[in-house]
């Protein structure tokens, strides 16, 4: 057997001994290596991702919010309900207009209910709030005031009308313009009611006098109207004193409202029969009663028959006031006296009358929307 060589025993002995040191070596540094020295990181940098799906999720409903009811009313309406003292809304912004037409004011406005009277800087009249004027002429504090007294107490008109053949002009004017007249009062008195009486003579064969009793119902008024023709008169006098007692005795009059007749005519009473409708004005105007006239005549009026003629007249030919019988009527019932004052048209002086003929100033914006 041979023996093997000398190399080979040598390179055997050096694999012997590094694997010798190849052990030794790593267990010494695989015991230096311990759990505790393993460093991990940091517990707040750890990222979980919760993959669990939509759908898995249970969703709950909100419990629902449950209504809860008092119990009912056991509610009944009164028996008798207080009815407001206004009604209507008024037309036009009657306090524009009258500041417009005073081209401005300066100051405050005193409001009467629906509608305002714009009042400024100046001088008080007849013991009105002394020191307060107004942008329209003396007199709006006053008249502010009138209104308003008006409009708390109420305000019933009588036109007491001659329907005999001369006055067929006036009926027809008063039919058209009726709703036209009650409508501009109430604006300003909106509780106003308005009656009608018209007389012929006394020996006429179809009436001496008819009567619509004071009425808000303009419809009630025009209904009367239209059945009404301006006929007879067969001589100059008329019953004055027949419509006059019946427009005092049979109207319905308010208690506490300002009450006011209107009496319309182109002709005398008898002179015998005056003292007696003296007698009634005076009797009327103690129980807080008002009687005004106008004389619608040519005499009185001498620019109504230029408007009929189409031509000029001597104006010193006639009277241009109103009658005799016409003035003391009106002074006996506290009332105006009045002609048409260069009007053709009746409506604007009818509302003159009704609210006051000292008052035209203050109400020529008012008018001038007619």
């Amino acid at each position: 057997m041979r023996k093997p060589s000398r190399p080979v025993i040598v390179w055997t002995v050096l694999i012997v001994v590094s694997t010798a040191v190849h052990a030794l070596v790593s267990g010494q540094i695989g015991g230096q290596i311990s759990p505790a020295n393993v460093i991990s990181p940091p517990e707040e940098e750890m990222i979980v991702i919760d993959q669990t799906p939509d759908s898995v999720i249970e969703k709950t409903k909100p419990p629902e919010e449950q209504l809860e009811f008092d119990e009912e009313l056991d509610f009944e309406p009164p028996e008798i309900l207080i009815a407001p003292k206004s009604v209507a809304p008024p037309p036009p912004d009657i306090a524009a207009t009258l500041r417009a037409q005073a081209g401005g004011f300066k100051g405050v406005d005193v409001t009467a209910g629906l509608t305002a009277v714009p009042l400024s800087e100046g001088s008080g009249i007849g013991g009105f709030k002394t020191g307060i004027g107004n942008g329209l002429g003396d007199g709006t504090s006053q008249f502010a005031s009138y209104i308003a007294g008006l409009r708390e107490a109420g305000l019933d008109v009588v036109f007491v009308v001659d329907a005999t053949g001369s006055m067929g002009w006036v009926l027809d004017e008063v039919k058209d313009r009726i709703e036209d007249i009650s409508a501009v009062v109430r604006s300003l008195v909106p509780i106003a009611r308005f009656g009608f009486v018209a007389f012929r003579d006394k020996k006429d064969p179809e009436f001496v006098t008819r009567i619509e009793p004071l009425t808000y119902s303009t419809n009630k008024l025009k209904l009367f109207l239209s059945s009404l023709e301006a006929e007879g008169g067969g001589d100059w006098f008329e019953a004055i004193d027949e419509g006059l007692r019946v427009a005092i005795e049979e109207s319905g009059w308010r208690i506490g409202a300002r009450r006011l007749i209107i009496l319309i005519g182109d002709a005398p009473i008898r002179e015998s029969q005056l003292r007696g409708v003296v007698g009634l004005a005076e009797q009327f105007r103690r129980s807080e009663g008002t009687i005004s006239t106008l004389d619608v005549s040519d005499q009185a009026n001498p620019h109504l028959l230029e408007a009929k003629v189409g031509r000029k007249v001597a104006h010193s030919l006639y009277r241009s006031a109103p009658m005799h019988a016409f003035l003391v009527i009106g002074e006996a019932g506290g009332g105006d006296t009045a002609t048409l004052d260069g009007e053709l048209k009746l409506t604007r002086r009818l509302i003159k009358l009704i609210l006051g003929d000292k008052f035209a100033s203050q109400m020529k914006a008012l008018l001038d929307v007619l």
